[in-house]
C-alpha cells in the first residue's frame, strides 16, 4: 500500500476521533439513548454485584438521584424530571443548586442499587462491552458523575474509532482497490452517525468494531475459506453475541456463506463443514451460557423485553407482520439511520433526508450495474468481499424488521435504524462499490458523498444539538423546535454556546478547542476523500 494511502487513512482516523470527541463533550448528562441505564449496568460490574437480572435489578443510588437534577430527554421515566425545555426556563439560581447537588452526590451511592429505583431495562443486554469498561469505571470513580460519564464515554471514544482502520481493511480486502480503501475510512469518519455513537456510553461503540472485524475476516478469506478464517471469525462472531442480541442476525448471515461452499465445492465440501463446525462452536462455547441464561430467566433465547414470555415463532408473528406499514417503517428507519438527534429524537429538514435517499438508491443501481458487468464477461472472482458485506446488511435489517414486528404486537412501533451503526462497515463496502461502478472505477462519487456528509454534520451539530442542548433554541407552543440564527451568538449567546455546551463538565476555553477541531476535522475529511481518488491504486 503506498505511504499516501497509510498517511490519508491515519488522517482519517485521527480526523474521527477529533470529531466524536467534540460530540462526547457537547453532550448533556444521559442524553445518550438509554445512557443512564448502560452507566447504572457498568456500576453494578464495577462494584462485584454480578450480572443484573431482567425485571429485577434496579439502577444505583447515584443514577437514580441524577435523574431529577440534569435535563433529561422525553423519555418515559416515572421519575419526576425536567425536560431540556423546562431545565432552561428555571431561574438561574435554581439551576444551580441542581448543579451543585448532581455534583455532589456521594461517590458511595454508585455502589449500592436504589431499592426504589428505575428498572434497569438494560439488564436484558449481554455483558461483554460492560466488563470492558468496568476496570475504568473503578479507575475514574473518585471523579464526580458526570465527570466520570464523559471519561467513559471517552473511552468509549477510542475504543470505537478502530472500526474506521477496520473499515478501510474491510473495503480494501473486498474491492482490492487502495484509494478506495482510504475513501472509504474517510467516508465512514465523516457520517455523523458512528461519531454520535462512539460518544456516549453504550454497546453499540463496541459492536461497529466486531462486525467491521468479522467482514474484514470474512472478505480476506479465500474462495474455499481457511481453518485459520473460521476460527477467527467464530472467536469474533462470539464476542458479538455477547455484546448485543442483534449480532444473532450473524448467524444466517454465515451460514449462507458456508452454505454455498458447501454446494458449490463439492470436491472439498467435508473442508467447509469442518471449517463451519469450527466458527460456530467457537462462537456457541464463548456465547450460548448466555443465551441459555436468558431462557431461563425471561423464557426467550435473546433476552429481549419485548420478547420476554411470549412467544416469538413464526407462525405467531407472521399475522402482525401483514398489519405493519412497512413503506412507514423503511422511511423512519433510513432517516434515524442517517442523522438522529440522540434520545430527543431532533431531526434534519425532509429534504435532506431525500437527498441522501436518491444517493443510496444511486449506490445500489451501481451495484446492480457491477453484478451485470461480472455476470457480462462471466467474471466469478472479487465478490466475497461484496457478498459478505450485502449478506450482513441483509440479514441485519430483516433483524430489525423482525424487531418491529415484535414491537407492533405490543402496540407499538420501534423503527430503530440507529441500530444499523453497528453494521456501517458493510454499509461503506456496499456504498464504495456502487458508487465506483457508476463512476466508471473513479470515487468522485464518493469523495462528494464524503463532502455532504460532513456539511450535513457540521449543519446538525451547531444549529441543531448545541442550540438545543444550552437552551438557545427551545419547542415552541406548537410543537416546532424554533431555528437557531448567528445573530443569537451576540451579546453573551457565544458564552452560552460553548459555556454550556456539555452541561459545562469542561470549561468554556476547552469547549471552544474540541470545538474548533471537530470543525477542522469535519472540514478536512471530503479533501482526505479527493486525495484518495487521486491516489495511485499501486
Amino acid at each position: 500500500m503506498p505511504r499516501r494511502a497509510y498517511s490519508l487513512i491515519l488522517l482519517a482516523w485521527l480526523c474521527f476521533l477529533c470529531r466524536a470527541g467534540w460530540h462526547a463533550a457537547l453532550l448533556p448528562l444521559w442524553e445518550g439513548f438509554d445512557e443512564w441505564a448502560h452507566v447504572a449496568y457498568l456500576q453494578r460490574l464495577a462494584s462485584g454485584q454480578g450480572l443484573p437480572l431482567p425485571g429485577q435489578t434496579r439502577v444505583s443510588r447515584e443514577v437514580q438521584a441524577s435523574l431529577s437534577l440534569t435535563p433529561m430527554p422525553a423519555a418515559p421515566l416515572s421519575t419526576p424530571h425536567y425536560t431540556h425545555g423546562q431545565y432552561w426556563r428555571l431561574p438561574p439560581a435554581e439551576r444551580t443548586e441542581l448543579r451543585r447537588r448532581l455534583m455532589s452526590t456521594p461517590r458511595q451511592w454508585a455502589l449500592e442499587e436504589d431499592p426504589v429505583g428505575e428498572l434497569n431495562y438494560e439488564a436484558q443486554q449481554p455483558p461483554f462491552y460492560y466488563l470492558t469498561l468496568a476496570p475504568f469505571e473503578r479507575a475514574f470513580a473518585s471523579l464526580p458523575l458526570p465527570e466520570r460519564v464523559l471519561a467513559l464515554r471517552l473511552v468509549g471514544v477510542l475504543l470505537a474509532s478502530l472500526a474506521v482502520p477496520l473499515t478501510c481493511a474491510a473495503v480494501h480486502a473486498a474491492t482490492g482497490s487502495v484509494p478506495a480503501a482510504a475513501a472509504g475510512a474517510a467516508l465512514v469518519a465523516a457520517m455523523p452517525l458512528p461519531a454520535m455513537t462512539a460518544a456516549r456510553v453504550g454497546n453499540d461503540a463496541l459492536s461497529m468494531v466486531l462486525f467491521a472485524a468479522l467482514l474484514w475476516v470474512l472478505a480476506r478469506a479465500g474462495p474455499q475459506g481457511g481453518f485459520r478464517h473460521a476460527l477467527a471469525a467464530g472467536v469474533l462472531l462470539g464476542a458479538g453475541l455477547l455484546t448485543k442480541a442483534y449480532f444473532l442476525t450473524a448467524i444466517p448471515a454465515l451460514a449462507t456463506i458456508y452454505g454455498w461452499r458447501l454446494l458449490h465445492h463439492s470436491g472439498r465440501r467435508a473442508v467447509a463443514a469442518a471449517q463451519a463446525a469450527i466458527l460456530f462452536g467457537t462462537a456457541g462455547l464463548i456465547s450460548f451460557w448466555w443465551y441459555w441464561r436468558n431462557l431461563r430467566l425471561t423464557g426467550s433465547w435473546s433476552g429481549l423485553q419485548q420478547t420476554a414470555g411470549q412467544s416469538s415463532s413464526l407462525a405467531d408473528l407472521l399475522p402482525q407482520a401483514l398489519h405493519v406499514d412497512w413503506l412507514r417503517f423503511a422511511e423512519i428507519s433510513f432517516r434515524t439511520h442517517l442523522w438522529i438527534g440522540h434520545w430527543s429524537f431532533l431531526q434534519l429538514r425532509a429534504w435532506i433526508y431525500g437527498v441522501f435517499a436518491v444517493l443510496y438508491l444511486a449506490a445500489c443501481a451501481g451495484l446492480l450495474l457491477l453484478w451485470l458487468r461480472r455476470r457480462k464477461h462471466r467474471q466469478t472472482t472479487g465478490w466475497r468481499g461484496l457478498g459478505a458485506a450485502a449478506l450482513i446488511c441483509g440479514w441485519f435489517w430483516l433483524g430489525l424488521a423482525y424487531h418491529e414486528v415484535t414491537f407492533a404486537r405490543l402496540g407499538l412501533s420501534s423503527s430503530a435504524g440507529w441500530y444499523a451503526v453497528a453494521i456501517i462497515s458493510a454499509e461503506a463496502v456496499l456504498l464504495a462499490a456502487g458508487w465506483s461502478a457508476l463512476d466508471r472505477g473513479r470515487l468522485w462519487l464518493l469523495a462528494a458523498a464524503t463532502a455532504l456528509f460532513a456539511l450535513v454534520d457540521l449543519y446538525a451539530t451547531n444549529f441543531l444539538l448545541v442550540p438545543y442542548y444550552t437552551g438557545l433554541i427551545t419547542y415552541g407552543p406548537s410543537g416546532r423546535l424554533a431555528s437557531f440564527h448567528l445573530s443569537q451568538l451576540a451579546n453573551g449567546g457565544a458564552a452560552l454556546f460553548f459555556g454550556r455546551a456539555g452541561g459545562g463538565v469542561l470549561p468554556l476555553p476547552l469547549n471552544l478547542a474540541l470545538w474548533c477541531l471537530h470543525a477542522a476535522a469535519t472540514v478536512a475529511l471530503p479533501f482526505v476523500a479527493v486525495r484518495a481518488a487521486k491516489t495511485n491504486p499501486h
